[in-house]
C-alpha cells in the first residue's frame, strides 16, 4: 500500500477496449493515482496516457511491474493471456484485479490463485455486472428474505457481429462461456450462493466458420446447482449489426415468494440520416466527463479494497469456480454429454 494516505498507486497492463474503461476509471478514483500503462501497442499506450494522464507508458508489461512504487495492477488482456501476466504481477509484489474470465482453463485458474495466495496479495476478478443497480438491489432482496428462496434463472446476453469479427481480434481464443456467460452464470452462483454441479450445454459453428473465425456461434446451457437450483443460460454473438445495440439482455429469477425481470432498455440515438448511436442509459458512461455505472463502481470496489486491506466482493476462489464451470460448459457442447462437476 502507498504511504501517500490512503492512494493506492495504480498501474493498467492493456489499453485496449476494456483497458481504455480501466485507465479512466483509475485516473478518476479519488484514492488511485495513475502512475503507468502497459500495452504492446505503444503508439496506443502513448494516446491513453496523454488522454488520462499517466506519467509513464512501457510496451512490456513486465517493466510495468518492474516499477517499485505500484501497489495494484488492472490486468485487461484477452481471455487467454491471463496467467502469465497474473502469476509475474504477484511475484513483483503487486494487488491484481484481472479481467473476466479469470482464465480459460481450470489449470491456469488454479496456477493464478496458488500465485496470489503464495503472494499473500488481493486477487479480484471483475465480473462487474454485480455492480449493476438491478442485480445488485436483487442481491439485497434476496439477502433480505423478501424474495423467499431462489430456484430458477433464466439469462440471456449476447452480442452483434461486430464483437467477433471487428472488436476483438483473438475471438477465435475464447469462447462464449467465457466472454458473455460468465456474467450471468457469476449473477447467479451469487444468487444461490452455491457452486455448479452438473452442465448440459449445446452450441453450433456456423456463420462464423464460414467467416474463417473457428468459434462457435452461439451455446445454450442447462446448468444444475449443488442446492438444487437451475439455470438456463443462452449466448450467441451473431446478432447482425444493424441491431440499434450491441448488448441484448435479460434475466429472469423465480423464487419461492417473487420474481424478479431485468430487462435493461438501452436507448439509442437516432440521425436523420438513418444511422443510430448506442447510449447506455443507467448501465455505464461518463457525466460530465466522469465515468459513472456499473464499470467504475467495480473498479473502485478494488482500489478500496487495496488501501483499505479487505477482501473484494469476487475472489480468486470465486474466480476459479466459475471457471470449472465455464470450461464443464465447453466439454459438454463438445461432447454432446453432461459434465459433472
Amino acid at each position: 500500500m502507498s504511504s501517500n494516505a490512503g492512494t493506492v498507486r495504480y498501474g493498467v497492463i492493456g489499453a485496449g477496449t476494456h483497458g481504455e474503461n480501466h485507465i479512466k476509471c483509475v485516473a478518476a478514483a479519488p484514492s488511485a493515482s495513475l502512475i503507468a500503462i502497459a500495452d504492446t501497442d505503444g503508439a496506443r499506450a502513448q494516446q491513453m496516457a496523454a488522454r488520462y494522464g499517466s506519467p509513464r507508458t512501457v510496451t512490456d508489461y513486465r517493466d510495468l511491474l518492474a516499477i517499485d512504487e505500484i501497489d495494484a495492477v488492472s490486468i485487461a488482456l484477452p481471455d487467454h493471456l491471463h496467467r502469465a501476466a497474473c502469476e509475474d504481477a504477484f511475484a513483483a509484489g503487486k494487488h491484481v484485479l484481472v479481467e473476466k474470465p479469470m482464465a480459460t482453463s481450470v489449470e491456469d485458474a488454479e496456477s493464478i490463485l496458488r500465485a496470489q495466495r503464495q503472494s499473500g496479495k488481493k486477487l479480484m476478478v471483475n465480473l462487474s455486472n454485480r455492480w449493476m443497480h438491478s442485480f445488485a438491489q436483487t442481491k439485497e432482496a434476496l439477502d433480505s428474505g423478501n424474495l423467499g428462496a431462489p430456484l430458477y434463472v433464466y439469462a440471456r446476453l449476447n452480442n452483434t457481429l461486430y464483437v467477433p469479427t471487428k472488436m476483438l481480434s483473438w475471438a477465435e481464443n475464447t469462447s462464449l462461456p467465457f466472454w458473455l456467460i460468465s456474467h450471468r452464470l457469476d449473477i447467479a452462483r451469487w444468487y444461490f450462493s452455491s457452486e455448479v454441479t452438473r452442465v448440459s450445454a449445446v452450441s453450433r459453428s456456423i456463420k462464423l466458420k464460414s467467416m474463417g473465425i473457428d468459434t462457435p456461434d452461439f451455446y445454450q446451457a442447462t446448468v444444475e446447482f449443488e442446492n438444487g437450483c437451475v439455470g438456463n443460460f443462452e449466448s450467441c454473438w451473431i446478432m447482425p449489426e444493424s441491431m440499434p445495440y450491441l448488448v441484448d439482455s435479460k434475466f429472469e429469477l423465480v423464487c419461492t415468494e417473487g420474481y424478479v425481470n431485468i430487462d435493461p432498455t438501452l436507448p439509442t440515438f437516432v440521425y436523420a440520416d438513418g444511422s443510430t448511436q448506442t447510449n447506455r442509459g443507467t448501465l455505464y458512461g461518463d457525466v460530465f466527463g466522469q465515468p459513472v455505472g456499473f464499470v467504475s463502481e467495480s473498479i473502485k470496489h478494488f482500489i478500496a479494497s487495496v488501501r483499505d486491506d479487505r477482501e473484494p466482493l469476487v475472489t480468486g476462489e470465486d474466480g476459479l469456480n466459475l471457471t470449472r464451470a465455464l470450461v464443464a460448459m465447453v466439454e459438454s457442447a463438445r461432447s454432446g454429454e453432461p459434465v459433472d462437476l
